[in-house]
């Protein structure tokens, strides 16, 4: 079932506020050996290829829809391009029947925006935010983590989910989805 659909399951606003407390309980008491930051960087690398992978796919997927578009495919008024990342650690959850073989954490980052009706310095602008920025932001200067460049994907998950650096430092695998929906707008008749 995993963190995310626990939240979901049971009531977002009570766990997800219960599963934060429990991040920082964690990470007020996270030990930052040299194996595990050795770890978050392996991971943190591991990230910033993976995000330029995705954003390279979904460029192949927007121009293949927008193509649609433009030759004027009836079936084709919108589209979306979605990219959801799930974690595993078959390991830590051995003693939880539900997640053999599910992840304990998917997310959907917001990696990739449409560049339909966009400028090019606007598409240029936020590629750069992505790739060329030092997302250490908020670590400050002499922690541990802050010795190596973070990628976007990897601030994501220390800052803006639930994951405390121990979940992130026993991730045993990754899967990842870069989906593409073609939607269909029909307008029915008064």
């Amino acid at each position: 079932m995993g963190y995310k659909n626990f939240s979901w399951k049971y009531g977002w606003k009570e766990k997800h506020d219960a599963l934060s407390r429990r991040k920082h309980q964690l990470n007020k008491k996270f030990v930052f050996s040299e194996a595990n930051v050795k770890r978050l960087s392996e991971i943190n690398s591991l990230l910033a290829e993976k995000e330029v992978s995705v954003y390279q796919q979904s460029e192949k997927l927007e121009n293949y829809v927008l193509n649609l578009k433009q030759n004027q495919d009836p079936f084709v008024s919108d589209y979306e391009i979605e990219f959801n990342i799930s974690f595993f650690a078959e390991k830590k959850y051995a003693h939880i029947p539900d997640l053999e073989g599910n992840s304990f954490f998917d997310y959907d980052p917001l990696l990739f925006s449409k560049t339909e009706g966009k400028s090019e310095s606007e598409i240029v602008s936020h590629k750069e935010w992505i790739f060329d920025v030092d997302h250490t932001e908020h670590i400050r200067e002499g922690h541990p983590i802050n010795s190596f460049r973070h990628c976007w994907l990897f601030h994501d998950l220390i800052d803006h989910t639930i994951l405390s650096y121990q979940d992130i430092v026993d991730i045993e695998d990754m899967w990842i989805d870069v989906t593409l929906i073609v939607q269909n707008a029909t307008k029915l008749s008064d």
